[in-house]
């Protein structure tokens, strides 16, 4: 060999040889690798890859080299599936997962698999089409079960769930996240709410405090919430009754309406009022409201436009409000603020309030839509003594210039509510 090497055209043959020597270098490279492996071998080391390194597009070239020796070693074809899903590419996801399910219907891990997909894919129809022929391959499989529910519960079919839940805890009493459910479950299906609030103003000066209360019955509907109230006031030696009815219809996928209508006898409130606002979600856990409210006083009619707008971030909720309230004499305004702090729920809440202007923020009262100028400030919140009940308070002082007077009061309330 070194003899042909060292004859003239020998430069030929070095050159030869390094050519080969290179092609055996690139045929140890990840196409060629894996001739030399079973498929087995290669899913091992996609998998290490993919839960490894993280290198997902390295796993499924491992992966696709096993396929490409076992085209019907569906485990893998599901893997690869997995890794597109969880990268978003979920219809290339969804091809894969189909190319299983044709051939194996009953394929446990493509079962699964496919659920996800949908799922994520926001078509919860698809999924608990899948999770009903997965339940009929696997009738008391218990993951096939809770997923089912979890379907159908988004699927605002809560009657459904319910049953289904309590068949998988027959089946299996020890599955403690379907405990969960089910008891969560049953509480959103209470639909009816009762509360009783009461409130006290005492005043610098020595007049007499004011006492206020109201009951409430609110009942949810297929279209939002509807709620009966009644207002009491005890104010300059006078008793009065309002009567109010309040609906939150939803119109449309993140929008929805509030309406009140009221009215008293009493010439502490208004003899009629109404009230209606419109609310729409938009991104980034933004909300935008915007509405008008009515009062009639004995033939003296205000209308008030109000506008607000609301985040959401983290456990925390930021408002911003203004009221407007035209009228012969100028336009007053008003503005003011909330921030609110949950604490593992939307029902445990302490929140802080500030507001400044003319135009009132909650009018209820004829020297409401009078006053020059004011400014208050106060602290709420709400915790839940059971599942069911609520106790909440609230605590503000505020000051308001009259055209006569100005008023400097504390107020305190207290309230409970039950769900049943």
């Amino acid at each position: 060999m070194t003899q042909l090497l060292a004859y003239p055209n020998g430069r030929w043959l070095r050159l030869g040889l390094l050519l080969l020597l290179l092609a055996g270098g690139l045929a140890t490279g990840p196409g060629s690798s894996a001739r030399g492996q079973s498929a087995d071998s290669l899913f091992e080391a996609a998998r290490a890859e993919a839960f490894g390194a993280g290198d997902y597009e390295r796993a499924r070239a491992l992966a696709y080299d096993a396929l490409a020796q076992s085209p019907n070693y569906h485990g893998i074809r599901v893997f690869v599936a997995r890794t597109l899903a969880w990268e978003g590419r979920r219809d290339s996801a969804r091809t894969e997962l189909t190319y299983v399910l044709e051939r194996a219907p009953d394929h446990y891990e493509a079962l699964k698999a496919i659920i996800d997909v949908e799922s994520w894919s926001g078509r919860p129809y698809v999924a608990l089409n899948h999770a009903n022929a997965a339940l009929g391959h696997y009738p008391d499989d218990a993951y096939f079960m809770e997923k089912r529910a979890g379907l159908l519960r988004w699927l605002n079919r809560p009657d459904a769930a319910v049953a289904q839940l309590n068949a998988l805890l027959a089946a299996d009493p020890s599955r403690e996240s379907a405990r969960a459910t089910l008891r969560q479950l049953r509480y959103e299906q209470l639909k009816y709410t009762a509360s009783l609030s009461y409130r006290q103003d005492t005043f610098r000066g020595g007049r007499t405090p004011w006492r206020f209360g109201v009951a409430t019955l609110g009942r949810k509907t297929p279209i939002g919430s509807v709620i009966g109230r009644v207002r009491y006031a005890n104010r300059f030696s006078s008793n009065g009754l309002q009567f109010e009815v309040d609906a939150y219809p939803s119109l449309a996928n993140g929008l929805y309406a509030y309406v009140s209508v009221g009215a008293s006898a009493s010439s502490i409130f208004p003899g009629f009022r109404w009230g209606a606002s419109l609310y729409k979600s938009l991104p980034r856990s933004f909300s935008v409201e915007l509405g008008a409210r009515y009062l009639n006083f004995g033939g003296s009619e205000t209308v008030i436009y109000t506008g607000s707008l609301t985040r959401y971030h983290g456990n925390y909720l930021f408002r911003g409000t203004t009221y407007v309230t035209p009228s012969t004499s100028g336009t007053s305004l008003s503005g003011g603020v909330q921030v609110r702090r949950y604490f593992g729920g939307a029902k445990t809440y302490v929140s802080i309030k500030g507001s400044a202007g003319t135009s009132p923020s909650d009018p209820v009262f004829a020297e409401d839509v009078r006053r020059r100028s004011s400014w208050s400030v106060s602290v709420d919140g709400q915790v839940p003594l059971s599942s069911r009940t609520l106790v909440g308070g609230s605590v503000g002082y505020d000051e308001e210039e009259l055209r006569t007077r100005t008023m400097k009061r504390v107020s305190v309330s207290a309230s409970v509510t039950y769900e049943f």
